[in-house]
């Protein structure tokens, strides 16, 4: 890491505060989507985006272009969420999703190689699998079978325990660590 980076602690606080904002919203879409609640499920998904979006911001990494692919991609989803208030098309909302979760798994990459974290690993690796399911799921028209729903709320149900191990990992770490190889 450079030393000549300007990096303040609060920078590291709010990078981190973007991981709980971003858990707050999992939480609310985990449940709103066993429950078929779309108000709540709405709220989640902003709540997600923000708390991914604050991370991405403030995110330290070694090559720049990681860190502009990481917020372009979070950045393009929510725009294209933001589409999905006026088109009302799932597919666009799968999309979006998909482009943030795709960011975020950049930012869950990142801690799991700086240190080691194996729920990064996993919930990186997980994102893109997540999108490929829906994506096949809404191309066969399987989206509101029941036994499908639940599923994919168990699987969600496991990805916010993830989350919350990481995240209780890295509220635990110690301020402005360095990366670890």
């Amino acid at each position: 890491m450079d030393t000549d980076i300007y990096y303040p602690k609060i920078y590291d606080i709010i990078y981190r505060s973007g991981y709980a904002i971003g858990y707050v919203g999992i939480v609310l879409f985990v449940f709103s989507y066993l429950f078929y609640d779309l108000p709540v499920f709405s709220a989640g998904i902003l709540i997600f985006y923000l708390g991914s979006l604050t991370s991405g911001i403030f995110l330290l990494v070694w090559k720049r272009e990681i860190k502009i692919f990481i917020l372009s991609c979070i950045i393009l989803g929510i725009l294209i969420g933001v589409g999905d208030i006026f088109l009302k098309n799932s597919e666009v909302l799968i999309i979006s999703i998909g482009l943030v979760l795709t960011g975020v798994a950049g930012l869950y990459g990142k801690e799991a190689h700086c240190f080691h974290f194996i729920e990064g690993w996993i919930l990186m690796w997980s994102f893109p699998i997540l999108i490929f399911a829906n994506l096949l799921i809404y191309g066969l028209g399987l989206q509101d079978n029941g036994i499908i729903h639940f599923i994919f709320f168990v699987i969600y149900a496991i990805l916010m325990l993830l989350a919350l191990s990481f995240l209780i990992k890295k509220t635990r770490q110690p301020l402005m660590k360095f990366c670890q190889d």
